[in-house]
């Protein structure tokens, strides 16, 4: 009898040791004000900032945030979502990147209810240099330092690159979005988001970018809302307001391709802009008032 129960024992030992968690990570850690990232990150014992919940969080995990708090900048370089949903969590970018984003090609990484705060010197509140990045209804203030400025948020690939921003405002950086790649594509999808006050550009496709607008809003841009860079880079706006920029819309380099499809260009100094080359394609269903310069373009997008 006794011999019976030892190797029933020993087996659930085996049995437990097989299908318990790898020491130190979970499927899902938490962040508090509070914590301490040299707790466990449990909702019991949660971590400090989320570089230290990464660490201790599985791939394809999740940390969520309990409360308000800054919780530092952090690089990411697995499938993971940082969920701040009910709470006040916020980055202050002192130098770099408030996120970093280089992920493997099917990694997927989700930002969510994050507020990102540049005024202390921040370059962009995410920079994405790999993977497939969703993020979702956050905000960005005050991105102006670097080369180039500063920036809500920046991809500079080195691959193909999927990026959809929904629900989100960018204020008051020198660009909003930035998207290009030395290989492969840099595609960002932008829905429902508010880029205001711009120092340069609101919306810019560079080397092999290719930007969706939908919904979108888009004012106060100092030089331009909308602006290809690059021979091949494509910006499509739909059903979108440009509105009290310097330039609403311009195809700069010769072989980028700016299209049209419903939308609303209201008290811009410059509507349209096209270099030498390039093409702004309209649907003939936008609409444009109190813009100075002529409303030319010289492409279709074809209804079917």
């Amino acid at each position: 009898m006794e011999q019976r129960q030892l190797k029933l024992a020993i087996g659930g030992m085996v049995f437990a040791a097989l299908f318990a968690a790898p020491a130190g990570a979970s499927t899902r850690t938490w962040v508090s004000g509070n914590g301490n990232d040299a707790d466990p990150c449990s909702f019991t014992a949660p971590c400090k900032t989320f570089a230290g919940a990464f660490a201790k969080t599985d791939a394809g995990g999740e940390i969520s945030v309990m409360g308000p708090g800054g919780y530092g900048t952090v690089t990411i370089n697995k499938s993971l979502t940082i969920n701040g949903v009910g709470s006040l969590a916020s980055i202050l970018v002192a130098s770099g990147s408030g996120i970093i984003v280089s992920a493997g090609a099917t990694d997927k990484v989700v930002i969510r209810n994050v507020q990102f705060n540049g005024t202390s010197g921040g370059n962009s509140g995410v920079q994405v240099i790999s993977g497939n990045v969703t993020i979702d209804n956050c905000g960005f203030y005050g991105f102006t330092a670097g080369f180039f400025g500063g920036m809500g948020v920046l991809i500079n690939a080195n691959s193909t690159t999927v990026v959809d921003i929904r629900d989100t405002n960018i204020s008051y950086s020198t660009h909003g979005v930035w998207a290009q790649t030395t290989s492969g594509f840099a595609v960002a999808s932008l829905d429902n988001v508010r880029i205001n006050g711009s120092l340069g550009y609101g919306v810019i496709a560079a080397s092999n970018g290719f930007v969706n607008v939908n919904r979108s809003y888009i004012s106060n841009s100092a030089v331009t809302a909308v602006y290809t860079a690059s021979t091949g880079s494509t910006i499509n706006v739909n059903d979108s307001v440009l509105t009290n920029n310097a330039t609403a819309v311009n195809a700069s380099a010769s072989g980028s391709t700016i299209r049209l499809n419903s939308v609303s260009l209201f008290d811009n100094t410059t509507a349209l802009a096209t270099g030498a080359g390039a093409t702004i394609a309209t649907a003939n269903n936008n609409k444009a008032a109190g813009n100075g310069g002529a409303l030319t373009t010289n492409g279709t997008v074809s209804n079917f």
